[in-house]
């Protein structure tokens, strides 16, 4: 393992362990097993450390979609994607280090790692709805992109509601129950289905 990776492993434990405010570069380097210059060589701070957590959910999400039911119709393997994306941040990631991540992602007034397009996670949304739509199984009349901002924004505001509320609620429940009120906004219409 390269020591970028290491020293993005040891963070994430790290963080899971103690809590990202908790956590101080010492204990990283550390736990990486490097020293000042290896750490300072790939990150200039800590925070910057955050927004290599999507390297870590993004490879859970993959884990998670090579295991799951290619054969369910596209709107059905998004919820169960979306399920998982929830149930999975709720069962391991502290509210604190999603709310440091998401304060992060705000103070840098650009979200290079946090929207970026070339996800494995976003990638993987929009090639479902693609599919999808190929198939008249969502609809059509908006694009694929369109449609993948809308899930994104959906997502996004329960994550931040939920930290707001400090984790006072189940984040799995209430996102598979919000997702199905979405369902219907992802289905196609008569109109689709005409055409």
């Amino acid at each position: 393992m390269d020591l970028k990776k290491k020293i993005m492993e040891a963070a994430w434990e790290l963080f899971q362990e103690k809590g990202y405010t908790a956590t101080t570069v010492n204990e990283i380097i550390e736990k990486a097993g490097t020293s000042k210059g290896g750490f300072y060589y790939y990150f200039h701070a800590k925070d910057e450390l955050l927004n290599s957590l999507y390297y870590f959910f993004d490879r859970e999400y993959e884990k998670y979609y090579q295991s799951m039911d290619k054969s369910l119709n596209y709107i059905m393997q998004i919820k169960l994607l979306n399920q998982y994306v929830f149930y999975f941040i709720e069962g391991n990631v502290k509210v604190d280090l999603l709310a440091s991540l998401y304060r992060s992602q705000l103070a840098e007034k650009k979200q290079t790692h946090f929207l970026d397009p070339n996800r494995y996670y976003i990638r993987l949304v929009k090639r479902l709805i693609t599919e999808g739509q190929k198939k008249g199984e969502i609809r059509s009349d908006l694009t694929a992109d369109e449609l993948v901002k809308h899930i994104l924004l959906v997502e996004r505001g329960l994550l931040t509601d939920w930290c707001v509320e400090d984790g006072g609620y189940s984040l799995g429940y209430f996102g598979a129950h919000s997702f199905n009120l979405y369902m219907e906004f992802l289905e196609p219409s008569g109109k689709d289905a005409e055409e």
